[in-house]
């Protein structure tokens, strides 16, 4: 079968290695579709993590977003059955970038055929903003802001109207992604860069400012607009300075949001299930495998919310 391997930072290839076979508790998952991350691939594909990644990496790596079909069940599994659809995270199993993935069968979340696949690939993102929202806790009466609105943002943005706060804000410079915010229910859109933008989020006096840049700046500026709390969903393998005495006038809670639970990936499942969220927006395209490198690059522009991977051509 095929698998993409990254050789080095800006060089890929697609390499032939043997199917998997099931073992008691696993499944085998022939991929439909397998979504770029935003934060990770371009850092990895381009070489900006430094000595975290270790070149070559290994066939698959690091595709961790991505739905397909059970082919094949191991012995035990009684839950799952050739046929099903289902959604993937990077928990389980080897990383997703492969025509056929093996999965332990309590890892992945299944989904309702009525479901197009197009649309769950992108669920295990909203995996992830759903535990960054548990993290979060109790919204109820609370002014919240959502700082960056790429495709994480955004999937925050729709389940915090599901929490009921009292406001939810953003906080983005890119007008076309501050009107997909306002669209998903965003009472308002700041541009943190102008003078203006800063001075409203500061008269806004948010309690909670959730962070989904992973960019140092916009982390201290998230901690000089909330009045009692940042959670940062974001990555950031860049140090930096902090001013701590602002911490401590305020008692200032920091939170860290790092990855989903398999039960965070089926609560993002029912979610889209009974239509509470909307993941077509998020799809600027599909690409093949092949195309890996200008995928990547369209991300990395910010030409593109999120780019699905394939392994047949989009019109076949």
């Amino acid at each position: 079968m095929k698998a993409l391997q990254i050789l080095k930072p800006r060089e890929f290839q697609i390499v032939d290695i043997p199917r998997p076979e099931p073992t008691e508790g696993e499944v085998v998952v022939k991929l439909e579709y397998a979504a770029i991350c935003n934060q990770n691939d371009y850092k990895i594909f381009y070489g900006l993590y430094g000595d975290l990644i270790e070149y070559p990496c290994d066939p698959g790596v690091f595709g961790h977003e991505g739905v397909g079909t059970v082919v094949e069940v191991g012995p035990g599994v009684d839950s799952l059955a050739e046929g099903d659809r289902v959604v993937m995270m990077g928990e389980g199993g080897p990383m997703l970038y492969m025509e056929y993935v093996l999965r332990e069968a309590g890892s992945v979340a299944p989904v309702a055929p009525a479901v197009p696949p197009e649309e769950a690939a992108v669920l295990e993102l909203f995996g992830c903003g759903y535990h960054c929202l548990e993290i979060v806790g109790d919204l109820r009466g609370r002014k919240v802001a959502v700082s960056g609105l790429g495709p994480a943002g955004l999937a925050i943005s729709q389940m915090l109207m599901l929490k009921g706060p009292s406001r939810a804000v953003g906080i983005e410079p890119s007008a076309d992604r501050a009107a997909i915010g306002r669209e998903l229910g965003l009472a308002e859109v700041y541009d943190p860069t102008t003078d203006e933008g800063m001075k409203a989020l500061l008269e806004e006096k948010i309690d909670t400012v959730i962070d989904a840049t992973g960019v140092p700046e916009a982390i201290l500026n998230a901690m000089e607009i909330t009045t009692k709390e940042v959670v940062i969903f974001g990555f950031t393998n860049k140090p930096f300075e902090v001013d701590q005495s602002k911490w401590f006038q305020k008692e200032l809670v920091i939170k860290n949001s790092k990855v989903q639970t398999v039960d965070d990936l089926r609560a993002a499942v029912k979610l889209l299930e009974k239509g509470r969220i909307r993941t077509r927006e998020f799809i600027s395209g599909v690409m093949t495998f092949d195309e890996y490198a200008e995928a990547v690059e369209k991300v990395y522009k910010k030409e593109a919310v999120k780019i699905l991977l394939t392994w047949e051509k989009p019109d076949a």
